[in-house]
């Protein structure tokens, strides 16, 4: 099997300058924005199948001008892809604060708090905290063209994060999180896992609210 690479500008307009990097087994989504200073959100989890280098070498760019790296979350399926990338370029690594002490070997990381807000090459993102699946779980919202980046918080058709990690916080937060984001006005999801929805994402993120809420 191979990493199989999407570009998102194909399925809505409003997607312009992204690409999905899909990875091969228990390996998060990747999503590479902008060309010349790119951001990534989430790395893959680094394994040799999931080598990042030469996706982008099919993509015609380069590792090097990686500037800035967003995690959802420090899970390692979403953070493995880290030591490839730190060994070709020096980017500002963005994630939640209460995720951030298991990076500390990578040295300086930029610890984010609900509501904070990163520019990029293409798109502008807030961040909206969405604990449960971990305490720092966070989702990345362009209120613009109605995008948001998941995470490991919701996925399509009614799914959302695993609770019942060492890492997660439990159903309740859960819950919260998703009430925060079936307020939101979405319509394009991008999850860390699966494929990303294109229209109607907030009946996506309802249903999974509505999911998670039987369980109580």
């Amino acid at each position: 099997m191979n990493q199989m690479i999407t570009n998102l500008e194909e399925f809505s307009s409003a997607l312009k300058g992204l690409h999905l990097i899909t990875g091969v087994g228990l390996c998060s989504n990747v999503y590479v924005i902008g060309q010349k200073e790119i951001t990534l959100v989430d790395t893959g989890v680094g394994d040799y199948v999931n080598r990042l280098a030469p996706r982008f070498h099919s993509l015609k760019l380069d590792l090097k001008n990686v500037k800035q790296v967003i995690l959802t979350h420090a899970h390692h399926d979403h953070v493995g892809g880290l030591l490839e990338i730190v060994q070709e370029s020096q980017p500002k690594i963005f994630i939640h604060r209460f995720d951030a002490g298991y990076l500390w070997k990578f040295g300086k990381i930029v610890e984010l708090n609900d509501g904070d807000n990163i520019e990029t090459e293409t798109v502008a993102l807030k961040v909206i905290h969405t604990p449960g699946h971990t305490a720092g779980s966070m989702c990345l919202h362009n209120q613009k063209n109605k995008i948001l980046f998941s995470g490991d918080t919701v996925f399509p058709d009614g799914v959302f994060g695993r609770v019942d990690l060492t890492s997660s916080n439990g159903l309740k937060d859960m819950i919260n999180s998703l009430k925060k984001l079936s307020m939101l006005d979405i319509e394009i999801l991008l999850p860390g896992h699966e494929e990303p929805v294109y229209s109607d994402a907030n009946a996506h993120i309802k249903a999974a609210l509505k999911v998670a809420e039987e369980y109580q």
